[in-house]
């Protein structure tokens, strides 16, 4: 072969040979890299983390016991003794707000990674069988939508009773349709793709296409669905709480909080209200930043 000709030989393979799959390690670092040039989603990255770490380490954390009551200091204003005040019952709202992250993130959080990997399993199936399988599904989704999400959720707690286990399931029938619609639009953009094509004709089962050749392709939508859903579920959770149809008291919740001594106390003691009212905005607008962040940094139309 002629050196010349041999040399635009290596080059024209040298690419190919560098162009190796990412491994996992390298996905997530360049995630990690296209993550930091978007400093409102690490600002609400940092705000999730620490909400989340507090939750888990409550019981360390709170100064008081959330259920102890101290007759001698109702309805105290913020001081050195109580940081956040205290409640018509003498309970300190600061451990009380530790403690109603517990319930208020792990409803939320719960409730999305059932709610949405329903509906991504759904929309995965939808997507690639078509026909009756996919009028079937889609026909049920639009049910689901076609009722106001927190009228539903709150009609199914009212008719199965107010509990954490009710809202969970409420909460996640209702995120069920959007993450169906999401994933089928991606599932039906690549089921005819050359690399499902080329599974199919080397004898890939059905299975096998679904979760290790599409499923994959469909991860960036969930990841973006599940983070922005985790801030409006706790969103509905505070709601239903407020409504007393969320956690029964004395369980501290946020929502709970804000419906009892927030609402009978907002004028004489309106520490009562103000502060449960911001750990709800704080952990929706930490959720929502972090999910508007991986959705401009996963989906491909927006990364240049």
């Amino acid at each position: 072969m002629h050196p010349l000709m041999a040399h635009h030989s290596m080059e024209s393979t040298a690419p190919v040979a560098l162009a190796a799959p990412r491994t996992r390690y390298g996905a997530l670092l360049d995630l990690a890299r296209r993550l930091r040039r978007k400093p409102l989603g690490v600002a609400g990255l940092v705000v999730a983390i620490v909400l989340v770490t507090t939750a888990i380490f409550a019981p360390f954390i709170a100064p008081y016991d959330p259920y102890d009551t101290h007759y001698g200091d109702l309805r105290q204003p913020p001081s050195f003794k109580y940081l956040l005040g205290s409640d018509q019952f003498g309970r300190d709202q600061l451990s009380r707000i530790i403690w109603g992250a517990r319930i208020s993130l792990f409803v939320g959080i719960i409730s999305v990674a059932i709610g949405t990997t329903a509906g991504a399993l759904l929309g995965l199936v939808s997507g690639y069988a078509g026909g009756k399988v996919d009028l079937a599904i889609q026909r049920l989704m639009d049910t689901i939508q076609a009722f106001p999400l927190l009228v539903l959720a709150l009609t199914i707690v009212a008719a199965l009773g107010a509990s954490v286990t009710n809202v969970i399931f409420a909460l996640s029938v209702v995120l069920v349709p959007q993450a169906a619609r999401v994933v089928r639009s991606s599932a039906m953009a690549v089921k005819n793709a050359q690399f499902v094509d080329a599974a199919r004709a080397v004898g890939a089962g059905t299975m096998r296409i679904l979760f290790h050749h599409i499923l994959p392709q469909c991860i960036a939508p969930y990841i973006i669905i599940a983070t922005s859903g985790i801030g409006w579920a706790v969103l509905v959770e505070a709601s239903l709480s407020f409504l007393g149809l969320g956690t029964p008291p004395p369980t501290p919740s946020w929502g709970g909080m804000l419906s009892g001594e927030g609402l009978n106390f907002a004028q004489s003691s309106p520490w009562l209200a103000i502060y449960p009212g911001l750990a709800i905005s704080l952990a929706v607008f930490a959720f929502s930043l972090l999910g508007d962040a991986l959705r401009d940094v996963l989906d491909p139309r927006l990364k240049q």
